[in-house]
């Protein structure tokens, strides 16, 4: 499912925070990993005084080395329990330095070098802020048009840097063929962790696969309090909805082959919904399909998983669900393209 991830570095230790997570994805999946770092030149606007060709050569030098030496990391962490051929596992991690605007140079890195996994964290070398995603990373985020695992940087518990499993995977579905997407990837995830670890005690500490669905009241155009006739009819359309859930989920929790969980929550809010049950069960992954039922795919995430991206605090792995083909660019970037800049 994924063969090639790519893992943004600035070199803060903010972002390195998602190498662990590409590690495990690589040991899961059999994945090379690529990391990259991009250079942004000081803009005259930042310093009008001219950049120093020495100072910018070591500051590349340093750059260089600061990689080759976290490549050499990643090397020894994922030993020989990757799953590729002998041949490939010579290259299974490599790395490249770039000049230029970050965002788009991860961009167009990510469409040229054939990845079809990103993980990136929230934060890196401009540090903490009361954001909750940096701009490079939004900026990444909404062109890439690819699966992504964003990692929280100012969640102090993901900085372990031998991560094992995600013990407990939280899937949201709302019913529909674009949500039931994510499967694929919350299967191997749950089923590939053990094969992670080859001590007896892990193979006894599974993971769980969480199924959720969100329903949420019927809408209504007219002012409340309800007449009784319409608040009856309500409660009987809330009560078949939840029971007609209930046995969606049961039925596809009978079909899966890992360990999993299901739950029904009624909520207004579907994001709200999703993040307190996140919270409530000790998540340690929610994965959600980049558009749900709706099949509004003008934009590159629906509403529930955008504001997951924005509002949540989980690592996210968003499964894109519109291929790169398909994709029409925006009035910003053909104005940007008709100007002659990216």
């Amino acid at each position: 499912m994924f063969t090639r991830i790519l893992v943004p570095l600035d070199g803060s230790w903010l972002a390195e925070a998602a190498i662990p997570h590409a590690e495990l994805f690589a040991k899961i999946f059999g994945a090379s990993i690529h990391l990259l770092r991009v250079l942004e030149p000081i803009s005259y606007h930042e310093n009008p005084a001219a950049v120093d060709p020495l100072r910018w050569q070591l500051h590349k030098a340093e750059a260089d080395a600061y990689m080759q030496g976290i490549a050499n990391r990643v090397r020894g962490n994922l030993g020989g329990n990757i799953k590729m051929r002998e041949d490939e596992k010579k290259n299974r991690v490599d790395y490249s330095v770039r000049e230029g605007k970050a965002a788009e140079n991860i961009v167009d890195f990510a469409h040229t070098e054939n990845i079809d996994l990103l993980v990136i964290c929230t934060h890196g070398s401009s540090g903490l802020s009361r954001w909750n995603i940096s701009s490079v990373t939004q900026k990444v985020i909404n062109l890439i048009y690819l699966p992504v695992l964003i990692v929280r940087s100012y969640d102090q518990s993901i900085m372990d840097e031998n991560i094992k499993r995600y013990r407990r995977i939280l899937l949201p579905i709302d019913s529909s063929r674009r949500a039931e997407y994510s499967l694929a990837a919350g299967i191997e995830l749950a089923r590939g962790e053990i094969s992670t670890d080859s001590t007896p005690e892990a193979a006894d500490d599974k993971s769980t696969l969480f199924l959720a669905a969100v329903i949420r009241p019927p809408e209504l155009p007219i002012p409340e309090p309800f007449p009784i006739e319409i608040s009856q009819l309500m409660e009987k359309l809330s009560r078949l909805s939840h029971q007609t859930v209930d046995r969606y989920l049961y039925e596809m929790k009978e079909r899966l082959p890992v360990d999993c969980d299901t739950c029904v929550v009624e909520s207004a809010s579907v994001p709200s919904a999703i993040q307190e049950l996140a919270e409530q069960e000790d998540i340690d992954l929610v994965i959600l399909c980049a558009h749900g039922y709706s099949g509004q795919v003008t934009w590159p995430y629906g509403t529930v998983t955008l504001n997951y991206i924005e509002n949540g605090t989980k690592p996210l792995l968003i499964i894109q669900d519109v291929p790169l083909s398909q994709v029409r660019p925006t009035a910003a970037e053909v104005a940007a393209e008709k100007s002659g800049r990216r």
